[in-house]
């Protein structure tokens, strides 16, 4: 049983981690939104009459400030994905000891009950 307490309390950590990294995946790909249109916005202005929605769209791909967002959402999502693997692992370690636990547990009655009359 401590072994699967420790188990647990290792879970719950991996748990808490995997959700601090969704969490800093989101804020990376809600910085990178902003970073895009407000880019896409101050260059919108400075182009010829000529240019079209796609040529905007690719010029702002190309900024060094979309490009660095796009690096930090990039390194968030890489990272969400690792914890999770991570958690993904320990849940299932967990759920292995506690299939191991009950069985036994249901083990035990029997096993005294033969020691009973080996005696």
């Amino acid at each position: 049983m401590s072994l699967y307490s420790e188990f647990m309390a290792w879970v719950s950590y991996a748990k808490a981690d995997y959700v601090q990294a969704e969490i800093a995946e989101e804020r990376a790909a809600n910085q990178l939104r902003i970073t895009e249109s407000m880019v896409l916005i101050t260059q919108w202005g400075t182009k010829e009459k000529g240019d079209t929605v796609t040529l905007a769209k690719a010029h702002r791909d190309i900024n060094p400030e979309v490009i660095e967002a796009q690096t930090v959402y990039s390194e968030c999502r890489a990272y969400r994905k690792l914890v999770e693997s991570v958690f993904e692992r320990c849940e299932r370690g967990a759920q292995v000891l506690s299939r191991e636990l009950s069985r036994r547990i249901g083990l035990a009655p029997k096993e005294y009950k033969q020691a009973r009359y080996i005696s």
